[in-house]
This record gives structure tokens, sequence and C-alpha cells, in this order.
């Protein structure tokens, strides 16, 4: 176990690069499976949990190597998808599992997907029931866990409205249709992140994205006034995808990675005198909720150098340490960042006045139960929270103490309370730093190469 000391900042300057975007990356690498033509992958997220999809794609037959620090990935000798040998090991890593589990659905082929510990306790009855509905062969345990098993199965078309928001279970199903060739709609009442349908336009996929706006239309109750009406239907947005034979290669660019950069945005919120730019890094408006909620509470962030790279929004994002309010946090903004709210729970830590995270439940079942190890580990700071079932109630009250961290596993604990540390009285010590590199290796580097 590797054990780190992060102590006080006075401020924090600079312009650390990030890490390619980690959900990019999976799906770059998974896509290229059905492509006809090989990939090039530029910026691939150095993440251990992006390494095992990797190791995934070379098991279903893929070429990989990498050429002036870029991945290239070659389709499958043959043109279809081959049967692995052994199990394919997912690691830590949810999103390879799933958006594999949907792929390999459709790909005619006997295949196990396993993971570790922490992997193989989390829900996939969320991906499992769907595509079963178009016909798939997959099992899972009797607790709806990994490990899964898929056998060959003739799917058929689905039309299916996702009962909460999931980009994960969203993706799995598309890449069914992908893969099996087989026409999908699939309808959300809260748009999730969109980066598989992005990727799946930008290869040449027919993909249809249909959104569902409110109408504007005068007050019944003062026709000097206008009201926003929702519409009828009971979904936002329907993704149709046709595929109709493989999708093309050629280069895929990815931005740096959004979730990364919010801790460095944290942090610089969090102590004073601080000003970042960080460069490059993906805004899609399906990850973007935490500077959307950041900027309500009074910080100074701006988005330059706006344009599309690949089909997906990239800019620099250019920070200055704000004095910030506290609100309440909850609804449809949180699929858009909940990812980040570990360290939004730290930048409410370090506020006066009481922030409330509610709507969030998905965090009991991530890599670790994160509601209860942000509560836990604030507590150890010295901060008044309260856990609910879907969220928090942090009581501020300007700074944070140090203390010893409990990372239970998890690298956006591990990451957050990093951040936290550089703001904190007396700093904070992690036993297990190591846990970082399942999203960011050399992490603790980039904060500290930020001191002014």
């Amino acid at each position: 176990m590797s054990e780190i000391i992060i102590k006080k900042a006075k401020k924090l300057q600079g312009a650390p690069k990030m890490p390619g975007d980690k959900s990019i990356s999976h799906r770059a690498a998974i896509l290229s499976l059905l492509c006809a033509e090989r990939v090039t992958i530029e910026n691939y997220s150095p993440a251990a949990d992006c390494k095992s999809t990797l190791n995934a794609v070379k098991q279903l037959g893929a070429g990989v190597k990498e050429e002036n620090g870029k991945v290239v990935i070659s389709p499958p000798l043959g043109g279809g998808i081959i049967e692995p040998e052994s199990p394919i090991d997912c690691g830590n890593s949810g999103t390879t599992m799933r958006l594999l589990a949907g792929l390999l659905a459709g790909a005619d082929i006997n295949a196990t997907l396993t993971g570790d510990e922490s992997l193989s306790k989390r829900p996939m009855k969320r991906i499992i029931e769907p595509l079963k509905l178009m016909n798939a062969e997959i099992a899972g345990s009797e607790e709806g866990t990994a490990p899964l098993s898929i056998q060959p199965a003739t799917l058929v078309p689905i039309d299916y409205t996702m009962p909460v928001a999931s980009a994960q279970v969203k993706s799995a199903i598309l890449l069914a249709g992908a893969s099996a060739r087989t026409k999908v709609t699939v309808r959300e009442k809260i748009i999730a992140r969109d980066h598989t349908e992005r990727m799946l336009q930008s290869l040449g996929a027919d993909l249809q994205v249909d959104t569902v706006k409110p109408e504007v239309v005068d007050d019944p109750d003062d026709p000097r006034k206008k009201i926003r009406k929702l519409p009828t239907e009971k979904y936002k947005a329907a993704i149709t995808l046709d595929v109709g034979g493989k999708l093309s290669g050629g280069e895929i660019i990815v931005p740096g990675d959004f979730s990364t950069a919010a801790f460095f945005i944290g942090a610089a919120l969090m102590i004073r005198g601080s000003h970042l730019i960080l460069k490059d890094v993906g805004v899609n408006n399906t990850r973007t909720g935490f500077l959307t909620v950041l900027k309500q509470m009074g910080a100074e962030i701006e988005l330059k150098n706006r344009r599309d790279i690949g089909n997906e929004p990239v800019a620099d994002i250019e920070v200055v340490h704000s004095k910030l309010k506290p609100r309440k946090i909850s609804g449809d903004i949180i699929p858009k960042l909940i990812d980040e709210i570990p360290i939004l729970a730290l930048i409410a830590a370090s506020l006066d006045g009481t922030t409330v995270i509610r709507d969030a439940e998905e965090l009991r079942v991530k890599e670790c139960d994160r509601i209860h190890a942000i509560a836990e580990n604030l507590m150890r700071m010295g901060v008044k929270v309260g856990e609910f079932p879907d969220g928090l109630a942090i009581e501020g009250h300007g700074e944070l103490e140090g203390a010893e961290i409990d990372t239970f596993g998890d690298h956006r604990i591990a990451m957050a309370f990093g951040a936290a540390g550089l703001a904190a009285h007396g700093g904070v010590k992690i036993s297990d730093a190591e846990v970082v590199d399942i999203s960011c290796p050399g992490y603790f580097s980039l904060l500290e190469g930020l001191r002014a």
C-alpha cells in the first residue's frame, strides 16, 4: 500500500494537462470491434479501467498497439468478433462490463465477463433485463451481479423506455443493436451522457436523436406572463439506431477528462488566490452539471476557445477562487454531475452554511457506497453531516480540519479528499493512494505541481 500525505497549500496556479476522457476512451476501443477499418485513438486514457477495456478488445480478436503515443486498434481478422478462449476480466470497470455485455449479446458468440471484488458486487440486472427483452442469452448470479455469461442468440428490435437515467444501460442497448445489426429505440425520461450516440454518428451509424422540448405558452393565471408547459410524452429524448453494416474507422481524438478536471476546479475554488486554466477538456452538456451548479453558487468559471473535436464539444476551463453560497442540489441535474458529487461535497464542506444533495441514490452502488464514504470522511474532518438514502446534508463552517482518510478502495473518494487536503488545516493522509490509478495515474503529482 502506498501512503501519501498532502499538506495545505497557500494557493494554486498553473495549467495542468488532463488525461484523456475515460468514458470516451472506453467507447472508442469497444466500438472499434465493429469497424471495417482500423481505428487510431489519440489521447487514450491511461486509467487502469481503460486498460481493462483494451485487454478485453484484444481477447475478442482485435490487434492493439501503440504508435507515436496513440492507440491503434485493427478489427478482428475475418471481420467478426472472435470468441474469447477464457473469461474476460473487466477489473474494476463497470463501464467495460456493461458496455461489452451489450456488444457481445449481439455478437453470436459465447463469452463470460468477470471482475474484481468491487465490480462483482455492483448491480447488473439493469442491463440484463433490457437485453433479455431483445432475446439475448445473458445471465448473472442469483443476486444479479457478475460474472455474466453470454451465449449466442438472435436479437430482435426493441423500443425501450429507460426507468432511470443511465448512460451505461442506454449504451448497452445501443451496442447490442449495433452488434446484431438490429434496430433499437431508447427513450429517456432524464437525458444521460451521450458519448455513445455521438461516437456512433461520427463512425457512420444511422442514428437519430429526437428531443421533446417544453412549449412556451401564456400563463392562465396571468396572461402577461409566459410559462413552460411540459410535453405530454413520458420521455425527453428518443434515440433510434438502425445499423445496416460495418462502421467506418479512422481517427478519434479523445478530449481531456472532465470528471478528472472537476477535482482541480474544486481545489481552486476552496483555496484563496487560486487561478487555474485546464485546456482541451470535454464540455459535453450531459457531463457539465457540475459547472452549472457551481456557477449558481457564485463560482467564477469561464469556458474559452470552444470548439468541436470528433463530434464532442471541447473548451479551455478557467477557474478563479470565488466566494460561494450553499444551496440544495437535486432533480434532473444529478445525472449530469453524479461522478463529481464527492468533490462537490468537499466544496460544500468548506463553505459557511448548509448544502443539501438529494436524488443521488446511484452513489450507493458505485465502487463503494460513496454517500457513506463521503459522510464518514467529512466527519473525520470536523464537518457536521447527515446521510439520506439518496444524499447528504452538509453543514460547512469555512475551514476543513486535517484527517486520515479512508478511501474505501474508491478512486473518486481518494481524489476528492486528496484535493481537499490542499485546503485543510493540517492536510490529509491517504494510505492507499494507488487507488487513483483506476482513473488518473499521476493524479497526486499533478496536484502537487500546482502549488504557487
